[in-house]
């Protein structure tokens, strides 16, 4: 599912992004059949020893896919066991993106993997793009829930500085 910056675009307000971030599931016998996907004369993906390395990674696995032609470059990171991921993979919707059906992360979703983000010690970006989303999405977002999934996922602080930013 796509997530990140694209993600927050979508719900939010628009900004420029350097790439896509993208959450997979890839088990052992996955590899090869991910890699195909990106025939070499036209991307860089990595060896298929270290796709396979950081899919056996339960938590913050990832790589990136780079388009030779245009340098767009995609983060992917790896779902494992890491709950948040998980359930944002089930919690996914279907949006037409420049003509394609793609799937993407939740509005939730996306904020709460920003929080985490955040929490991890990224840039205020994230903070900004949360800011955006909770702007145009208004009530369509469920606060309650998001304040009640952030203590779940221990980034409850991060949703607290948000929020004291916001008044």
């Amino acid at each position: 599912m796509v997530t990140g910056g694209v993600a927050a675009i979508v719900y939010g307000e628009p900004r420029l992004t350097q790439d896509i971030d993208v959450v997979v599931v890839i088990g052992a016998g996955e590899v090869s059949r991910f890699a195909d996907q990106f025939p070499d004369s036209d991307f860089y993906c990595p060896p298929l020893e270290v796709i396979a390395e950081e899919a056996k990674r339960e938590l913050f696995g990832h790589f990136n896919v780079l388009h030779l032609e245009s340098d767009a470059r995609a983060d992917v990171y790896i779902a494992g066991t890491d709950p948040l991921a998980r359930d944002g993979l089930e919690t996914r919707r279907l949006v037409e993106l420049v003509g394609l059906t793609v799937p993407i992360a939740s509005p939730e979703q996306v904020i709460l993997q920003k929080l985490r983000f955040r929490q991890r010690g990224a840039s205020e970006r994230h903070l900004r793009d949360i800011r955006g989303m909770l702007r145009v999405m208004g009530d369509a977002i469920d606060i309650g829930a998001l304040e009640q999934l952030a203590l779940r996922y221990g980034i409850d602080q991060q949703w607290q500085e948000m929020q004291q930013l916001n008044e």
